[in-house]
């Protein structure tokens, strides 16, 4: 699911004609977002080696790993929106700011 959606911010983002600012906001968002969803991955499969049974730390661990990953994609939602609120004011003819 990330994955398609990184597709569709680059896509959007080469209509928009982005400056090198806004690309480089982009790759760190998407790359934290992979680096979360990676990171929790392993975290969880740890936790099922050497806890496959039920436990409150186990569980506790892996809802702190899921939890990043929440945490960066909505870190990531924030800056794209943030790039594509300055794109699309600075198509319709407004300075646009600092990218």
């Amino acid at each position: 699911m990330h994955a398609g959606i990184a597709a569709v911010v680059i896509a959007a983002g080469l209509l928009l004609h982005l400056p090198l600012l806004a690309w480089g906001l982009l790759v760190f968002a998407i790359a934290l977002v992979l680096v979360a969803e990676l990171l929790n991955t392993a975290v969880e499969t740890l936790v099922d080696l050497v806890s496959p049974g039920d436990h409150p730390l186990a569980k506790q661990a892996k809802d702190v790993a899921a939890a990043a990953v929440l945490v960066a994609a909505a870190g990531a939602v924030t800056i794209g929106l943030l790039v594509a609120g300055w794109a699309l004011a600075r198509a319709a003819g407004s300075s646009g700011g600092m990218l």
